[in-house]
């Protein structure tokens, strides 16, 4: 009974609140860094923004689609199906954690996942969690699923103090984002579920990153056999 309560006071106070939601700014908010290239368009360095985050705002068509791909299969592979909340997951993470005392799983989508990120949400109680949901309707509410996962790239945490694929991509690869192979962008894609674990730069990191690699490879060939060939650049 104090569950459905709880999940009625939730529905309610996300509908009340739907018609009141100001529209929220997602890009000049933060500060970002500056980029500077030789004439050969070769890189030179990137400075520090002010929060000091390497941050490189790209817009997503200067984004490798295969990146762009492998990050949704990896995060949400419904993303272009719910309205920011994936309501079924919802109820299966919050049964496991908090009814049957099982093990934590996952239920959160990229747009709750750019909600935490933008508003700096402590997720992992439950009321950062309705919070997150509330936000995630939110964005839902005045942006586009390309608008989101634009967003999303560009503040997803990628290790240390490197934020957005920008920065990842020029700082791990030497490279632009729409550059990026499909073994580097499976790399990149892993990363931020979780940064710390996943620091390409230890030894342990590494393994961890390579496992995970190697699990969205085999996702991915789910979707596209034909990029079976390419096993051999991911270590497989």
């Amino acid at each position: 009974r104090a569950l459905f309560a709880t999940i009625s006071i939730i529905i309610v106070a996300v509908l009340v609140g739907y018609g009141l939601l100001p529209k929220p700014e997602l890009k000049s908010y933060i500060p970002y860094s500056y980029v500077y290239f030789d004439r050969d368009n070769k890189l030179l360095r990137i400075s520090l923004a002010k929060d000091q985050r390497y941050r490189v705002y790209t817009p997503l068509d200067q984004i490798a689609p295969s990146l762009i791909e492998a990050t949704i299969l990896y995060e949400d592979q419904y993303f272009y199906q719910h309205y920011g909340v994936d309501i079924g997951a919802l109820f299966r993470a919050f049964w496991s954690t908090y009814i049957s005392k099982g093990r934590r799983i996952g239920a959160s989508t990229i747009t709750m996942q750019m909600a935490r990120l933008r508003w700096g949400i402590a997720s992992n109680t439950l009321s950062g969690k309705v919070q997150q949901i509330f936000r995630a309707v939110q964005l839902s509410k005045f942006y586009s699923k390309k608008e989101i996962v634009e967003s999303y790239l560009n503040l997803a945490p990628y290790g240390r103090n490197i934020e957005g694929v920008g920065a990842a991509s020029l700082i791990l690869f030497n490279k632009k984002p729409s550059e990026l192979s499909l073994p580097e962008s499976l790399s990149l894609a892993v990363i931020p579920q979780n940064p710390n674990k996943r620091n390409i730069i230890s030894a342990k990191g590494y393994q961890q990153h390579l496992l995970a690699r190697r699990n969205l490879f085999k996702r991915w060939l789910k979707k596209y056999p034909q990029d079976q060939a390419k096993a051999k650049f991911l270590d497989l």
